[in-house]
């Protein structure tokens, strides 16, 4: 398969925001699902509360995974 026959479809809603990926977040280190009360950066640096892993939230993200809807978590880019 070449490059070029991947075809990816994107989407921008009405607001100026596109979901880049969705997932869930997960520990590198130790594989636990990772719980936050607000909406991050993903460049913002976060820890594992149980191994104590600390690394940039993008780096949490597991695309596609997520085992209920409490710890879906999407990465979005907001377009001016």
């Amino acid at each position: 398969m070449r490059v070029a026959d991947i075809r990816h479809e994107w989407q921008v809603s009405r607001d100026g925001i596109e979901v880049v990926a969705h997932g869930a977040l997960v520990c590198p280190g130790c594989d636990a699902p990772q719980v936050i009360d607000r909406p991050l950066p993903a460049g913002e640096r976060i820890g594992c509360s149980f191994c104590g892993r600390e690394s940039r939230a993008r780096e949490f993200l597991v695309r596609d995974v997520f085992d209920t809807v409490a710890n879906e978590a999407y990465l979005i880019a907001r377009l001016a």
